[in-house]
């Protein structure tokens, strides 16, 4: 793969967390980025370097677990400590989801009383979420199962819901488990 690849699969990716129309999957990872705009880029350096270090696809991780973080991330900001507790996360994904709807039920009682949104307020799902108490991963497995993204998005309108809302909406595809399991856990937990 060559470092012009890379950038590409940047582009394409920091297109699909940033901009609203632009699906990385629909599209295939297609740009509209040239040659010559990447040969004038002072920042070449690093998409030489991870080409060196890292395969396509885990280069396609490396930046899917940095756009998590921050959906304007720069190249040069990227980390591999980001990478690397994101692998971690994904290769224990089953036994991690089902520790975080145990915080979520011993915080509320239950999983449904979890996701009640009152008076247009954020549900405590939503405030466990965002207080970096669960995943983001248990956000869009939850969201596979009852499909509770959907709902909140005609409940709520402010604009701390709207970027959470797009953000699991546009990691969705990249989380890839076994369904029948994730289906099994939730409903041990409801």
């Amino acid at each position: 793969m060559s470092a012009f690849d890379c950038y590409l699969i940047y582009s394409a990716l920091k297109a699909h967390f940033s901009r609203k129309g632009y699906d990385y999957f629909k599209y295939n990872g297609r740009t509209k980025v040239s040659v010559e705009n990447f040969n004038v880029r002072k920042d070449r350096y690093f998409f030489e370097k991870l080409t060196k270090r890292y395969t396509k696809e885990e280069i396609e991780s490396y930046f899917v677990s940095n756009y998590l973080s921050n959906s304007n991330l720069w190249v040069g900001e990227m980390n591999d400590k980001n990478f690397l507790d994101w692998k971690k996360r994904i290769q224990s994904i089953s036994y991690l989801y089902e520790n975080d709807l145990k915080i979520i039920t011993d915080r509320c009682g239950s999983l449904d009383n979890a996701m009640k949104c009152k008076n247009s307020s954020h549900s405590t799902l939503i405030k466990l979420y965002l207080g970096d108490h669960i995943m983001p991963e248990t956000m869009v497995l939850l969201n596979k199962v009852t499909g509770f993204i959907e709902r909140y998005d005609t409940l709520l309108s402010d604009s701390i819901w709207i970027k959470v809302s797009n953000l699991l909406q546009k990691y969705d595809p990249f989380v890839i488990v076994d369904y029948n399991k994730i289906k099994s856990i939730t409903a041990q937990n409801l």
